[in-house]
């Protein structure tokens, strides 16, 4: 299998670097329209490079490029008869969104959306938790996530990132959409939608920095979701109140806490893995399924649209100040 990835930038690097543990080093090649990122990368990781997008010859692409150029470039591939991983967000807006799902259907080609925490053993295990119905009905979900934007990616300036950036579909929502796609994957869509969100000047963007979200799922489920560039300790987490516990988990500490009401106690399971073995799986479940020639059930192109139009919503309910009912 020969894969080209389109972009060296830190996401870039991280497929790379796995990539390399999976199939031949010969078999992958980089593109990035920076030249000395481009020599860099490719050295370092002892890749094949090319100075020209050429799509003809690649079973995959890995799209690791600004949100706004996503949908472009995996049309063209898809054109030349390459399978297609695009990292998320799945673009900067919904133009062109409809062509790219038409397009696959009729080249009878798989497209992919890096929704790298449905992969996550931490959210896999609360899934099953909530499957077992064990602490009764869910109640009551909020999940978390803030981090300080120029700590994300410190060996570069965070103000010509495109998270940082409105033209390169940057902004707290969609850049952070793993929020809303695993409570979507956890419990299905919202029916309504709220919320609110601002520019910070503790980082001095266009793009929106805080963002508080409100949700009702079916079962009059509430769940809230607060996203932020200026948290100065990382933070990722989710607690569920359910009828008769709760279920709390959190990246940073790789731990599930559970709080069962019939005897009073919590339950701590430790998560024996680290961040980078949801790319890892994440990566094999897309050559897994190219090689079957079968559509992904987990991070395929539907599901990477459905998220993008709920962060669109959301973005829609902020900038309208009204509650959106779908």
């Amino acid at each position: 299998m020969k894969i080209l990835v389109l972009g060296g930038g830190s996401i870039g690097q991280r497929h790379i670097a796995n990539l390399v543990e999976i199939i031949p080093r010969n078999c992958i090649y980089l593109y990035d329209v920076e030249k000395n990122q481009l020599d860099f990368v490719s050295k370092k990781f002892k890749i094949n490079s090319t100075d020209q997008l050429i799509y003809d010859g690649y079973d995959c692409l890995f799209i690791c490029t600004p949100p706004s150029t996503h949908i472009t470039l995996a049309i063209n591939a898809l054109k030349h008869g390459c399978h297609v991983f695009i990292e998320k967000p799945l673009s900067s807006n919904s133009k062109g969104i409809l062509s790219l799902q038409k397009l696959s259907k009729k080249k009878n080609l798989l497209v992919f959306v890096g929704y790298t925490f449905r992969f996550n053993s931490g959210l896999n295990n609360i899934k099953k938790i909530l499957q077992k119905k064990q602490l009764g009905k869910p109640l009551s979900v909020s999940a978390y996530f803030g981090q300080y934007l120029p700590d994300w990616r410190p060996k570069q300036n965070y103000k010509k990132n495109y998270s940082a950036v409105k033209r390169l579909g940057g902004g707290i929502i969609h850049d952070s959409s793993h929020e809303i796609d695993y409570l979507i994957w956890l419990f299905g869509n919202p029916k309504e939608i709220q919320s609110s969100y601002v520019t910070t000047d503790i980082i001095k963007t266009d793009v929106e920095g805080i963002a508080e979200i409100i949700l009702k799922f079916k079962n009059n489920l509430l769940g809230t979701i607060h996203l932020d560039f200026i948290r100065r300790e990382y933070r990722r987490s989710v607690e569920i109140l359910c009828e008769n516990g709760i279920v709390f988990w959190s990246l940073k500490e790789n731990k599930i806490k559970v709080f069962n009401s019939k005897n009073n106690k919590w339950i701590i399971y430790p998560i024996k893995e680290n961040t980078n073995d949801m790319y890892i799986q994440e990566i094999k479940h897309v050559l897994h399924c190219i090689k079957q020639k079968k559509p992904s059930n987990i991070i395929g192109l539907d599901n990477g649209i459905n998220s993008h139009k709920f962060s669109d919503l959301i973005i829609k309910s902020g900038k309208i100040g009204k509650r959106i009912n779908i």
